[in-house]
């Protein structure tokens, strides 16, 4: 049997992809601490039961921290827009990346279009971890 050689996009594209899903990791992070410090501001929670919201959204898939937030609508429109879009193309890379591009990479196709998929991906999420950043910074009050 021959194995035909591995393209060269191939390497580049596997570490895209694993930066992405980390990066999507990463965004959750953000989301959960973010709301956490919001509640604790706006609604009195304690450390201890930060603590634990925290990691009860950290054990979850990221939509129930999204839904926490926007029930509780604690960003502006732009930023959660900002999530939702973000939510939605790395439930694509979790859940639909790999079938829907096997047919293209098995055949040597499409790979820098792959590639510069998970850039933007990671792009947004960088983008999104610092405006999170932001606005809890803004909430915390000076010397706190």
């Amino acid at each position: 049997m021959v194995i035909p050689d591995e393209p060269l996009e191939f390497r580049e594209l596997c570490e895209k992809v694993g930066l992405a899903l980390i990066m999507g990791q990463k965004v959750q992070y953000s989301l959960v601490y973010f709301y956490s410090v919001y509640h604790q501001v706006n609604s009195g929670w304690s450390k201890d039961k930060s603590k634990e919201k925290a990691n009860f959204y950290l054990s979850k898939a990221m939509g129930n921290i999204v839904n926490a937030i926007k029930k509780d609508d604690c960003l502006d429109q732009k930023l959660f827009e900002q999530v939702i879009q973000f939510k939605k193309d790395r439930n694509w890379l979790a859940h639909d990346f790999d079938e829907e591009s096997t047919r293209f990479l098995a055949v040597n196709e499409r790979f820098q279009h792959y590639i510069d998929v998970m850039d933007n991906i990671t792009q947004q999420a960088l983008l999104l971890i610092k405006n999170l950043d932001q606005v809890g910074k803004a909430m915390v009050p000076t010397g706190t």
